[in-house]
């Protein structure tokens, strides 16, 4: 069985309340004695080290840093969001030969990845070591 990827939406609350104002949120009173205000991670974004054995992590990248990845028939491409965050505005390239291309606005979010055509792909927020992990024939994009 393989899982139907989904397109993904990384964005502030603040952005996503104002783009679907009936957006429902599940409560935190769960019967559990867990506080959800309280980030798990806090401390892990910081530190160069990471926690999960994921075998030999290449060096294209830091292991953290976080990556947009997208998969065009079986070709995986990782850009570096912080790469990405420095050109605001409408970033092409190109993805096993299809013309993509990626909008970010100017707080930094990406909003949309569509090919040529205008569809929107399925992408995939990660951090680089879990993107490589899955696709160790990844190439990473560089601006020119």
């Amino acid at each position: 069985m393989k899982l139907t990827k989904l397109p993904s939406v990384r964005t502030s609350w603040k952005t996503w309340k104002k783009r679907n104002p009936k957006t429902l949120v599940l409560s935190t009173d769960t019967g559990y004695q867990r506080n959800y205000d309280r980030d798990p991670y806090k401390g892990y974004y910081r530190v160069g080290t990471i926690w999960f054995p994921v075998g030999k992590v290449r060096k294209d990248l830091s292991p953290k840093e976080q990556v947009l990845g997208i998969e065009i028939e079986g070709v995986a491409k990782a850009y570096p969001l912080t790469l990405l965050q420095k050109s605001p505005g409408l970033v092409k390239d190109t993805v096993n030969g299809k013309e993509i291309s990626i909008e970010v606005t100017a707080e930094g979010e990406i909003v949309a990845v569509r090919d040529d055509e205008g569809k929107t792909l399925t992408r995939l927020f990660s951090y680089w070591f879990a993107w490589q992990a899955f696709h160790p024939q990844t190439t990473v994009f560089t601006k020119e």
